[in-house]
């Protein structure tokens, strides 16, 4: 069961012991892997398998690097 944090924090559960996992999607599209801070457990990213996410993945974060540029602009 989720809590309100988790709620809010992207990221997922481990699939040895349960706990929550916080990610983002650039740690997604940059880093080797995730580590469970909890049990020890790396979980690889498949990039050869995951391309199709992958590049799903880098589209939102650039859009959602460009949304904060525009709404930073300043007139």
């Amino acid at each position: 069961m989720m809590n309100n944090n988790q709620q809010k924090t992207p990221g997922l559960n481990c699939p040895q012991c349960g706990a929550f996992i916080p990610t983002s999607i650039p740690e997604l599209l940059y880093s080797s892997g995730l580590h469970c801070m909890h049990c020890g457990l790396t979980l690889t990213i498949n990039r050869n398998e995951s391309k199709r996410a992958m590049e799903i993945l880098k589209n939102v974060n650039d859009a959602q690097q460009n949304l904060n540029k525009a709404s930073s602009f300043q007139r």
